[in-house]
């Protein structure tokens, strides 16, 4: 076998084969958010290629870049010379292979004045339920360390946060620790804490 090599180049998306086939699949719904995506922020990323044109790494991309743009669309591409197909598998898998987990502080700060729907799962596997409580009642000998304060309107919210002196501050948030929190409706106790309604 020769030696390895990586070149750039630019390929038409129906000159890409799917031949080499590839161990990830993608649901429906996650295929028509990948091409809304392509149509608020373009393709950015890098099709991986074998001498012959098949994807190696971008399968899903491309389903998504012959949707939203058709065959006729210019992608940017690495061919990849000399590797052996055990070789390309393994490309395969470590390209699809997303290792790491999101730093939630950070990612609250680079995500708070984002108005679009990055679809991140943040919930790292776990599970969650959707529950009333009815009129919120405490949780008996539960303690809190936190309490939520929940606005029925946006209204409401602006009221809250400009009494409170909370215009412009950033929440940080993180997957270290858990708090316990009480809820009550603001309109509630409003009058509580600022003498209104």
């Amino acid at each position: 076998m020769g030696e390895k090599c990586i070149e750039m180049c630019r390929m038409r998306a129906g000159d890409l084969k799917t031949g080499f086939g590839n161990p990830r699949k993608i649901s429906k719904k996650k295929l028509e958010e990948l091409g809304h995506s392509f149509e608020m922020l373009g393709d950015f990323g890098i099709f991986l290629i074998d001498e012959d044109n098949n994807v190696i790494g971008g399968n899903q991309r491309l389903k998504a870049v012959l949707q939203v743009y058709g065959p006729e669309k210019e992608l940017d591409c690495k061919r990849l010379i000399g590797y052996s197909e055990a070789e390309l598998r393994a490309v395969n898998i470590k390209d699809n292979t997303h290792s790491g987990e999101w730093d939630l502080e950070l990612l609250a700060d680079w995500t708070a004045d984002l108005n679009l729907d990055l679809g991140l799962d943040l919930q790292n596997g776990q599970k969650t339920e959707e529950r009333s409580i009815d009129e919120m009642e405490l949780v008996p000998y539960e303690k809190y360390n936190y309490v939520l304060l929940a606005c029925r309107s946006e209204l409401d919210y602006d009221i809250l946060i400009d009494k409170l002196g909370l215009r412009d501050k950033k929440v940080m948030i993180t997957d270290k620790r858990s708090i316990k929190a009480r809820a009550v409706w603001y309109d509630k106790v409003e009058h509580l804490l600022f003498g209104g309604k």
